[in-house]
C-alpha cells in the first residue's frame, strides 16, 4: 500500500491564537493554542515538559476553561492534544465558537 502524504481529519480544524496552560505529570508550560477542533488541539509549548505520547494533560485558558486529553504527538515545541470528549467539552469549544470567534 503507499504511503500517504497527508491525514484525513475527522473534523474541521480552526487556527486559533488562544493563550493557556498545559499541564501533565511532568511539568506545565504555558503557550499557544494553535488549532483547534471538537477533538483536539495543536498546542505550542512556551518550554519543554518532556510531554510524551499517551501521557494525560491537562489545559487551562480563559477562552476555553479546564480541558482533559492525552498526548497523541510531540514534535519541537508543539504536542497534539486528543481531547477527552464529553457534553461538557463540546459545551465549552462551542462556547469559544459563539463567544470569542468573528
Amino acid at each position: 500500500m503507499a504511503y500517504k502524504d497527508s491525514v484525513e481529519r475527522t473534523t474541521q480544524r480552526t487556527q486559533t491564537k488562544i493563550t493557556g496552560m498545559v499541564t501533565c505529570k511532568t511539568g506545565s508550560s504555558n503557550g499557544v493554542v494553535k488549532d483547534l477542533s471538537a477533538e483536539g488541539i495543536c498546542f505550542q509549548l512556551y518550554f519543554d515538559i518532556g510531554a510524551k505520547t499517551g501521557q494525560e494533560v491537562t489545559i487551562r485558558s480563559e477562552e476555553l476553561g479546564f480541558l482533559t486529553g492525552m498526548v497523541r504527538w510531540y514534535r519541537g515545541d508543539k504536542i497534539g492534544i486528543k481531547l477527552n470528549l464529553s457534553s461538557n467539552t463540546a459545551a465549552q469549544i462551542s462556547s469559544y465558537y459563539k463567544h470569542f470567534r468573528p
